[in-house]
């Protein structure tokens, strides 16, 4: 058999994380077996669907590292191929026009609720004359097209990949719409045709298909296909297990995490674990190591939640493992602006690659080399140096060593010199450390202190350390605001 799959997405959103899972499985399953994967776009909602949406579907799944062997094709390029279908299955009397108004429908559906019965549509167009229908089409009534569920057709069963045997009841799927009268398939039938006329043979989806599954296989029977293979895999769960991914909890927009500085691999990586297992159990494996060791049967029978830690774990990993020279490319797309200049970048990378969980932590780690920071009074509370009141004595005794120090500067030299004065001041070493760090960085948390002190500069540290040094204490006090927002909220 010639494995084919497919990806069919919609056109209506920005690609999102869950269409990104679901494109992982039929992926992996034609890449193992060298099968051919498809790429079919359901744009059949004209309303909501947009070429831009497409555009960020198709270069997204591209980012993240998918290829299509076919395609992408458009439903909506395909609608003489639906009608096709459509009159044959009419001339078979398979289908056939329904004229009932949704008032008709709503008050079929109540009926039906208050017997508390199945509310399956009644067939009540199904016998009507000839004079009847034409009268219908000639008064320009509203309709749309049923397909004809067979009155003995029973159970309807399937074997899925995953699930094992899934068996319906067919009296309780009834005559379903399959064209509207404007002349566009609904999904259920224009699925269909599409995997007949694609030659799909196995169709890897997410278990919210399972209802619609023997809606369609009815319409392969009526139409004189051969029926593919089904697999339906557990879809992410939101972190608290209530429901499906949703950004209810964390953002679902691949975009948004691609801003954030997730790298690709690790998304495609994090996805890959929610669902499936390694032989080797291994957490960590490349794309190329999925499509050859890809196993359906491996594939988690129960939903997994989504856990951003885990993701950040993850991701993390990957920057570690990969070279100076690698992440600092990386780095410098994601960065764009030339404001970060490429040789700070490339000297910064070893000193912040055990530090960062993604790209953008970069930004808030060393923003301090690329711009002068602003200065704020909470920072230098939480110092021991101002606990003890000495803050003022002890950045005028560093401003007085930095002007005295030679040029230039090197870190050795630099930390030499200021281990002496903490000696001198009878203060610790991490404490002299910190008020140092705060001085050039107005921030608690940097890279390596003497190395970021080399890369940004003698002049510039100097500089830095004249001014906190001749401003202190005067800088806003956020502490002091929130305290003010905290009081307000009180009263």
């Amino acid at each position: 058999m010639q494995i084919r799959t497919r990806m069919a997405p919609s056109p209506t959103g920005n690609l999102h994380l869950g269409t990104a899972y679901a494109t992982l499985w039929p992926y992996l399953f034609a890449r193992r077996n060298q099968g051919q994967f498809i790429l079919r776009i359901e744009d059949t909602d004209t309303a909501r669907s947009t070429k831009d949406f497409e555009a960020n579907i198709f270069n997204g799944l591209k980012w993240l590292g998918f290829s299509w062997d076919e395609g992408p094709y458009h439903q909506m390029d395909r609608l003489p191929n639906y009608q096709k279908a459509v009159d044959q299955l009419l001339s078979d009397d398979k289908a056939y026009y329904c004229f009932c108004t949704p008032d008709e429908l709503d008050k079929e559906r109540q009926d039906q609720a208050a017997k508390k019965v199945a509310q399956v549509y009644s067939g009540k167009c199904r016998n009507l004359s000839k004079d009847q229908l034409e009268e219908f089409k000639n008064g320009s009534k509203p309709y749309v097209i049923r397909f004809k569920m067979p009155d003995d057709r029973g159970l309807i069963k399937f074997k899925d990949l995953i699930h094992d045997e899934i068996s319906f009841d067919s009296k309780l799927i009834g005559d379903t719409v399959i064209q509207r009268g404007t002349g566009i398939p609904l999904y259920n039938f224009a699925v269909v045709v599409d995997d007949i006329e694609m030659k799909i043979s196995h169709v890897l989806r997410g278990d919210d298909h399972i209802s619609n599954t023997p809606k369609q296989i009815v319409l392969f029977e009526a139409l004189g296909a051969t029926l593919p293979l089904f697999a339906h895999y557990p879809m992410i769960l939101n972190s608290d297990r209530i429901g499906k991914l949703s950004k209810r909890d964390n953002s679902t927009s691949v975009d948004d995490y691609r801003k954030e500085g997730y790298l690709p691999e690790a998304i495609v990586n994090y996805l890959a674990i929610l669902g499936w297992t390694m032989p080797d159990d291994r957490e960590i494996m490349t794309i190329k190591e999925m499509e050859a060791f890809f196993d359906l049967s491996k594939m988690r029978p129960s939903a997994a939640a989504f856990d951003l830690n885990k993701l950040e774990w993850i991701n993390g990993e990957y920057i570690r493992a990969m070279s100076d020279l690698d992440l600092g490319k990386r780095l410098l797309a994601f960065l764009v602006d030339p404001h970060f200049s490429e040789d700070k970048v490339v000297k910064l990378v070893p000193l912040v690659k055990e530090r960062i969980k993604k790209l953008s932590d970069f930004v808030a780690l060393t923003d301090f080399i690329f711009d002068a920071p602003e200065y704020d009074l909470s920072v230098f509370k939480k110092l021991n140096v101002e606990k003890a009141g000495r803050t003022k004595e002890v950045l005028a005794a560093i401003k007085q060593a930095a002007e005295k120090l030679s040029k230039p500067w090197t870190a050795p030299v630099f930390e030499e010199t200021f281990r002496k004065l903490s000696e001198e001041l009878s203060i610790q070493v991490g404490d002299m450390f910190q008020i140092l760090r705060v001085a050039i960085s107005g921030q608690l948390v940097t890279p390596p202190l003497f190395e970021s002190i080399e890369i940004l500069g003698q002049e510039e540290a100097l500089k830095r350390i004249q001014n906190v040094s001749s401003t202190y204490p005067n800088f806003p006090d956020s502490s002091a605001d929130f305290s003010m927002k905290e009081l307000a909220e009180i009263k």
